[in-house]
């Protein structure tokens, strides 16, 4: 038997009408596929008139206000197969403890980012072959902490010279075309403020503006697919690279060591390399030439 998981705009609970439907089998596996999903009333089966009656479990009214989602979003999960459906007695029907925790599973994944394919996904794997997808929702916090101490802000004219070290109109016009700058009204939004100190940095050196924008956006380009490949080495490992981490919280302190050590690396790395195209673009030019 198939049950549905499907993704979805959000509505005031994160559920509405869905446009892709994750099919889950009784094996656990999920098949993608399109879905067109409308919430209708169960055929013989009274949830709103149900009678409170602690003995026979919540009604569908007592279960929104234990697990904190509308009566709608329930409905949602149960005709998407996240969880059962309630036990019937004569025209009524009831929903059991059980179903209640695993409401507040979903909410608690859906919480920390997950989709709903993600959530089939866990709530399908009693055997735990997710673990590592719970410990990296544990440690999402930590993951998605910046690696440098960055903000956006809205700036002034005046402010953005300031932080430029310039008088000249000339270099707003400069920032907004290799886009350090956006113009919103009389003012400027600033994506990253480091990035915008740093092409300061490279005007005051007397970069031409050309070559900085062009040596940046090759770093961006080159830096970009190195970190997909090392994100990579590290989440293909079961344990994250972390083999005597037991749990989520030492996990979580190694990403939190790693982080100066890699940006160290990637510098040492990075100042190697130049080192070596430099003397290679010499060795070109006069012949070999010995390195200090």
């Amino acid at each position: 038997m198939e049950s549905l998981s499907t993704q979805t705009d959000s509505d005031s609970d994160g559920v509405s009408v869905p446009a892709v439907t994750v099919r889950v089998n009784r094996h656990g596996a999920c098949i993608l596929g399109h879905h067109e999903w409308v919430p209708t009333a169960d055929q013989g089966t009274a949830e709103n008139d149900a009678p409170a009656d602690p003995e026979r479990g919540y009604t569908l009214e007592a279960l929104a206000e234990a697990s904190g989602l509308s009566p709608r979003t329930i409905r949602f999960y149960r005709h998407s197969g996240l969880i059962e459906a309630p036990r019937r007695v004569g025209r009524f029907a009831y929903y059991d403890q059980g179903q209640l925790a695993r409401l507040r599973l979903i909410v608690a994944l859906r919480s920390r980012g997950l989709g709903l394919t993600g959530v089939a996904e866990v709530l399908t794997d009693p055997a735990g072959q997710h673990r590592s997808l719970n410990t990296l929702l544990e440690i999402r916090d930590e993951l998605l902490e910046p690696w440098i101490d960055d903000r956006a802000d809205t700036m002034t004219g005046a402010e953005v010279l300031q932080v430029v070290g310039s008088v000249h109109l000339d270099a707003i016009a400069d920032l907004i075309q290799y886009g350090l700058i956006t113009p919103v009204g009389e003012r400027y939004r600033v994506p990253s403020v480091a990035t915008l100190e740093m092409a300061a940095e490279m005007i005051r050196a007397g970069i031409e503006a050309d070559v900085a924008a062009l040596a940046w956006g090759t770093m961006q380009v080159h830096t970009a697919a190195l970190a997909d490949a090392l994100v990579a080495i590290f989440v293909e490992r079961p344990d994250y690279g972390f083999p005597a981490a037991t749990n989520a919280e030492e996990v979580t302190a190694g990403f939190r060591s790693l982080r100066d050590v890699a940006l160290r690396a990637v510098q040492v790395a990075f100042a190697q390399e130049i080192q070596r195209a430099l003397g290679g673009v010499l060795a070109e030019s006069v012949g070999d030439v010995d390195h200090p």
